[in-house]
């Protein structure tokens, strides 16, 4: 019988030992090169291959622009991708776009981002990047010229299990631009001018397998730049968290974190999950102290995953995502940002994604 028992807890404990995680090994570094935002087209026989190359523009008129160029594995053939665009205007009118494509309508260089898909076209390097879209309902005409330089935490890849065998990766190549250009659906076109976000990875893991949730967010104040993202890890990965941000102040990135609190104080349902409508935000690094809140000012939109794409992606990949969503707000933030002694309010509207998987 104790035989038995001990044969138990050890099958139990094996059960639950998590796999071995590795978080943005070694030190980050400056500069996000040409190889690593291509097209990594080498993992066509991975079965959990995705990439994707995302942009977010907060307008000067009070617009907001989410794009993206996703290419993945995870449907029902290798290397299908998929164009997806959101426009949330200033008078309150939005658009919400979802296109899919054949590998067949995919070209890319091998040695530098520049990849098309279907009607659409993104590229750049350095400090410049650009994405045009010519479809028979939207045009767009997208282009970021970078205020901070691109930036990796570490070597820009997480590895998982004892073999370091699968990866997820991510490059912010502009953590604040200048934004210019427009968008526009039916002929009526939106001024693009502001500011931006464009970020790009790669993973050989799905999302969902490690991730539960994942707090985004974006602050393009007049002196000041804020990223922090925060990933809520699976059980199977240790059930911890995956911390990462950085500190913008004119012009110069002046501090990089994998340690701060960007924690929901209040929240209320929305599409079935609880959304922190007031987050506290402590950060130390380099010497600043950013310290205070972000509130919901103005809910943008519930993106159900699994609802906008087509039906037989959406059997193939039903398997490992539950209830998907991506929410969306603008949100409030009141900071007090601290160095050497002196304090600087910053009272300023920012972006807010907080992602379901």
């Amino acid at each position: 019988m104790l035989r038995f028992l001990l044969t138990c807890l050890i099958v139990s404990f094996a059960a639950l030992a998590a796999e071995p995680i590795s978080l943005f090994e070694p030190d980050g570094t400056s500069g996000v090169s040409a190889d690593f935002q291509r097209w990594h087209s080498e993992f066509e026989d991975n079965g959990n291959y995705g990439e994707s190359w995302f942009y977010v523009a907060r307008t000067n008129d009070g617009g907001t622009l989410f794009t993206m160029l996703s290419i993945t594995n995870l449907g029902l053939s290798t290397f299908m991708a998929s164009l997806d665009l959101q426009y949330y205007a200033p008078d309150g009118r939005k658009w919400n776009l979802h296109h899919e494509y054949d590998r067949d309508e995919i070209t890319a260089a091998s040695d530098r981002m520049d990849i098309t898909v279907g009607p659409a076209r993104t590229w750049g390097g350095g400090n410049a990047y650009h994405v045009t879209i010519d479809e028979s309902d939207v045009k767009l005409d997208f282009h970021l010229a970078n205020e901070l330089p691109s930036y990796k935490f570490g070597g820009g890849k997480v590895l998982f299990y004892a073999d370091q065998s699968a990866e997820y990766t991510l490059g912010i190549s502009a953590p604040r631009a200048a934004s210019s250009g427009t968008v526009s659906f039916g002929g009526e076109s939106f001024d693009l001018a502001g500011k931006g976000y464009h970020d790009h990875g790669w993973s050989t893991i799905k999302m969902p397998s490690f991730i539960k949730e994942w707090y985004a967010v974006r602050l393009f104040a007049d002196d000041y730049s804020l990223v922090l993202h925060r990933q809520f890890l699976q059980p199977k990965f240790g059930g911890g968290e995956n911390k990462f941000g950085l500190l913008g102040h004119n012009g110069k990135i002046v501090g990089t974190t994998r340690n701060f609190r960007l924690n929901g104080t209040k929240f209320r349902e929305e599409a079935g999950h609880q959304l922190p409508t007031e987050i506290a935000v402590l950060v130390n690094t380099n010497g600043y102290k950013v310290e205070g809140t972000i509130t919901e000012l103005r809910y943008q939109e519930s993106i159900d995953v699994l609802g906008r794409i087509s039906f037989p992606i959406r059997m193939a990949i039903k398997a490992f995502y539950t209830n998907p969503y991506f929410l969306r707000y603008m949100g409030q933030c009141e900071l007090d940002v601290t160095k050497d002694g002196v304090t600087e309010h910053v009272s300023h509207e920012c972006l807010v994604e907080i992602d379901y998987y």
